[in-house]
């Protein structure tokens, strides 16, 4: 029987949706650049080498803020850390928006990356102190409906904005959005009221011990290569290599990321059912030939596999994420997330677009998804070593 001080999901529903909103707009103000890199390219006359690395800034700010975002959510506590990245994530983009010269977006991009660092730590301390672990994978998967829905609306804010504005305009709206979240969080969210723990030797020291810490981080930063960097190039890689037009690649890059959310909420309920190991591996697989494919599919083909891809890339991140919950006491969950997340999304959501940027302008972006979806496969065997439910590690300090 639960006792009183134990809450289902069902009851702490309204906290995790204003931290998935929140997740959303953090998101957006990131993903919302890819629609809108062609304009971008075409007012500053940049290279894709050269606008696909602003992606590389993003992450530059975003890696060393969440490393030591502990030391923050320490003294803010988690709601505080989170309201604080909310209202740096919305003011960054504004930065961005209002920016006459290149190094000012570039600056503005460096602080968004740094508002974003500062989320998901704290959020993931606050979801799991406030839902009971049989029902983290679902609690989880609510909360990754943000990112999802950040993918589905990006291009078609984009779009619709573009319409009666310029891509400034639509920065502009995004940002004022994500304020205006930020303060309805302050008036009306849940959950959070306790300090974060920071970084020492001896928690780093309990993680790192931990395989399964290595071989999540390693499937992580090729997942968010395949999710966020593949998302960052692809429109500019439509267009520019496939011929299509942008109206309709904006459209069909939105709508492509509506089927991730109800195989995100699967992934969730299957993982809590059957373990995060098996899941897992079906979906890193099939994640894999999908992204491949996006390298020499052609006209029907290529548009069912950019319908397909995202909605088996986005159900991998909750189940890695249960995995991730079980890696250390829960005392530094917090640590174990702002440990590792850094490198998953310079990787990802730095590195891949990046090098995509270089992989078009010299061979081609086709090359780009090919080698992507060869990295991914090859990851798969790193599931054997992976226990299928990490046994956490003692909490000595009870």
């Amino acid at each position: 029987m639960r006792n009183s001080g134990q809450k289902s999901i069902y009851r702490i529903l309204t906290p995790i949706l204003f931290l998935a909103g929140i997740l959303f707009f953090t998101f957006l103000s990131r993903v919302v650049f890819s629609p809108l890199l062609v304009l971008i390219e075409e007012e500053l006359h940049l290279s894709h080498a050269k606008s696909g690395s602003l992606f590389l800034l993003i992450s530059i700010g975003f890696a060393p803020v969440m490393l030591g975002s502990g030391f923050v959510s320490q003294r803010l506590t988690h709601r505080g850390t989170i309201l604080l990245s909310s209202i740096t994530c919305g003011v960054a983009v504004l930065i961005i928006a209002f920016s006459p010269s290149l190094i000012g977006i570039q600056v503005g991009m460096v602080v968004l990356g740094m508002g974003s660092g500062l989320y998901f730590p704290s959020a993931m301390s606050t979801m799991t102190r406030l839902v009971d672990p049989e029902h983290w994978g679902k609690a989880i998967s609510l909360h990754e409906a943000g990112p999802t829905m950040g993918y589905v609306l990006a291009p078609i804010v984009a779009e619709l904005g573009l319409n009666f504005t310029s891509w400034r305009g639509v920065l502009i709206i995004v940002g004022v959005g994500g304020l205006v979240m930020a303060a309805t969080f302050a008036l009306f969210g849940q959950g959070g009221r306790f300090a974060g723990e920071p970084p020492r030797l001896d928690n780093v020291g309990q993680i790192f011990c931990q395989p399964s810490f290595w071989i999540i981080a390693i499937l992580m930063s090729l997942a968010c290569g395949a999710s966020v960097g593949v998302y960052a190039i692809l429109p500019v890689y439509l267009i520019s290599e496939q011929g299509l037009d942008q109206g309709f690649v904006n459209t069909l890059v939105g709508l492509s990321r509506i089927s991730g959310l109800v195989a995100v909420f699967l992934a969730g309920w299957l993982a809590d059912r059957f373990g995060a190991k098996r899941v897992m591996g079906g979906i890193y697989t099939a994640t894999a030939l999908l992204t491949g494919l996006m390298g020499f599919s052609q006209k029907i083909i290529l548009v069912t596999v950019v319908f397909l891809q995202p909605a088996v890339v986005a159900a991998f991140f909750p189940v890695a994420l249960l995995g991730l919950t079980n890696v250390g006491p829960p005392r530094t969950r917090n640590v174990a997330v702002s440990l590792m997340i850094p490198f998953v999304y310079l990787f990802g959501a730095g590195v891949v677009p990046a090098g995509m940027g270089v992989m078009g302008e010299y061979y081609g972006f086709a090359l780009g998804f090919l080698l992507m979806g060869g990295l991914l496969l090859a990851s798969v065997c790193l599931l054997l070593f992976m226990r299928d439910r990490p046994e956490p590690v003692p909490d000595l300090e009870g």
